[in-house]
């Protein structure tokens, strides 16, 4: 039995990590900026301020899963910039500290694959770090770290792992406003829909998450996680309006798109909300998005959800919601 610590886990994939973890035999602590609750049996949950300030009694912890995050926002302010920096590069930091301090040798960050430089062809864990927003620069600052600490001890194990966009039952990010648009029967393609992207369920991440729990190579190891596999936007969206029986997706042409983004830039300057198509939004849209995991099934990790299986508990929870 691994006993872990779990940061930041009421977020999105916190909150479908532990019951894993505990299904796995794995028992131990959860926090967040609020102590979380309604925990598996064998987990307390404690805030993170009593745990790294040193007010909470934890006796033993195997193993750090590092998720606590300022997420992406498309048009950060200078706010959100200083966020970035507290909350993923210096809370990291924070973090290694107190495992340093705990004598904790394994540590688990769960990165993004916006760490590294976008390209046109599939990005293996070999590609430059080279991020192009404010986020993607915190994360790669704070994957340095990592490497960092596992350098400074040969007993020591880290794992950073970079997932595909995360989608599963409870995500309001990523692929949520694309999969409402399908069961809409709104626009949700721009053209014929034919960039692909990776994209990973939160059962895939949070088995890729207790796989690095019991990965044994020393040092520091880097893995995109991703499912298994990867689709067009056309073919993702007719995936999904199959599974919720809704119209064949629908599409914008390609020049409307181009003209029509501008104007939604405006708006959103004016106006202060988002707009569903911006040229941030649309270059988003094309920009090619493969992260094979190619590297994490050599090492022996399966998958137990196929994307298919994912989309449809997406599916089924959206049509629960009131």
């Amino acid at each position: 039995m691994t006993h872990v610590l779990v940061t930041g886990s009421r977020g999105f994939v916190g909150r479908g990590l532990v019951p894993f973890l505990a299904s796995r035999g794995n028992d131990g602590t959860a926090t967040g900026r609020e102590p979380p609750t309604a925990l598996p049996a064998g987990w307390r949950g404690l805030a993170r301020r009593d745990v790294l300030g040193g007010g909470a009694d934890i006796e033993r912890v195997d193993a750090v899963v590092h998720l606590e995050v300022k997420q992406h926002v498309p048009r950060p302010t200078a706010a959100d910039e200083s966020e970035f920096q507290r909350v993923n590069v210096a809370g990291t930091g924070a973090w290694l500290d107190w495992a340093t301090r705990q004598g904790v040798r394994r540590f688990v960050f769960v990165s993004t694959i916006k760490a590294v430089a976008s390209a046109v062809t599939p990005q293996t864990e070999a590609t430059p770090l080279a991020p192009n927003t404010p986020y993607g620069c915190s994360k790669a600052a704070a994957e340095r770290l990592v490497a960092d600490w596992a350098a400074a001890d040969p007993s020591r194990k880290a794992v950073i792992l970079r997932p595909a966009p995360v989608y599963g039952p409870g995500n309001e990010a990523n692929l949520a406003a694309f999969v409402r648009q399908i069961v809409a029967g709104r626009p949700a393609l721009i053209g014929r829909g034919e960039t692909r992207k990776s994209v990973v369920s939160r059962t895939n991440l949070a088995a890729a998450i207790a796989f690095a729990l019991t990965h044994s190579s020393p040092g520091c190891e880097v893995f995109n996680v991703s499912d298994r596999e990867t689709y067009s936007l056309a073919e993702l969206a007719t995936l999904i309006a199959s599974l919720a029986s809704a119209p064949a997706p629908r599409s914008i042409p390609a020049p409307l798109a181009t003209f029509a983004a501008p104007l939604g830039n405006l708006i959103e300057a004016l106006s202060g909300r988002d707009f569903p198509l911006t040229t941030a939004r649309l270059r988003a849209i094309r920009e090619t998005s493969v992260f094979p995991c190619d590297k994490l099934l050599a090492a022996g990790f399966e998958h137990p959800q196929s994307t298919r299986d994912g989309l449809a508990e997406m599916l089924a929870w959206l049509d629960a919601q009131p």
